[in-house]
């Protein structure tokens, strides 16, 4: 039988952001369990509704682990952002960038740090349900800065774990996770928290609002 590699992440970030997940994950299945077990004792048939839906989230969420596209996999190192440019060594992370705190024109995209600046690129563009697509915004670049010229928001908690980031006077509120993840939550405040923390480091300012 093969042997199991027990060797500990190196990233501590990661690993945190991986225990996060599976207590998660542990958590919501139990949920789905406990619901079916209910129904099968002849619990309420309205149990079938909440039942379809924690499942389906489940399903893909575990899915997800086991591809490898969990948020987690993409969770920085401490002083990663410093080493990004000692070492010409970029970061580049898929997240999902809104103009405001209510999602309202959220939209896929790339937090990319290279050369000491902070930048975001759009993906494709997304398909309306006319199946026409938005404006063409894919590659553009919304802002590059300097840590410097940032001005964040709160710190990353569970209850609100985006990156909020004011630029120019502009709100960019960059989320590492999908409304879909379960552990959104849990899991995207260890994300963003580290790219918080490094981003202060390195000369950004907090406004420490609520």
């Amino acid at each position: 039988m093969a042997r199991i590699n027990h060797t500990p992440d190196p990233n501590p970030t990661r690993a945190k952001a991986r225990a996060r997940r599976n207590i998660n994950l542990v958590v919501w299945w139990g949920i789905a369990l406990l619901l079916l077990f209910l129904l099968s004792m002849g619990g309420p048939w309205i149990l079938i509704l909440p039942l379809i839906v924690i499942g389906a989230l489940v399903v893909t969420n575990t899915i997800q682990v086991v591809r490898g596209d969990g948020a987690e996999q993409h969770a920085i190192a401490p002083g990663r952002l410093a080493q990004a440019t000692a070492d010409n060594d970029p970061v580049a992370v898929p997240v999902t960038r809104a103009p405001n705190r209510r999602e309202k024109g959220r939209r896929r995209g790339t937090l990319h740090f290279a050369g000491g600046r902070l930048s975001f690129t759009f993906g494709p563009n997304p398909k309306s349900r006319s199946k026409t697509t938005d404006e063409d915004l894919e590659g553009q670049t919304i802002f590059d800065v300097w840590p410097y010229d940032i001005v964040l928001g709160p710190r990353p908690t569970t209850m609100r774990p985006q990156l909020t980031l004011t630029i120019d006077g502009v709100v960019h509120v960059i989320e590492f996770t999908m409304p879909e993840d379960l552990a959104a939550g849990m899991l995207g405040s260890v994300v963003a928290g580290a790219w918080f923390d490094q981003l202060i480091e390195l000369g950004a300012t907090s406004s420490g609002s609520t």
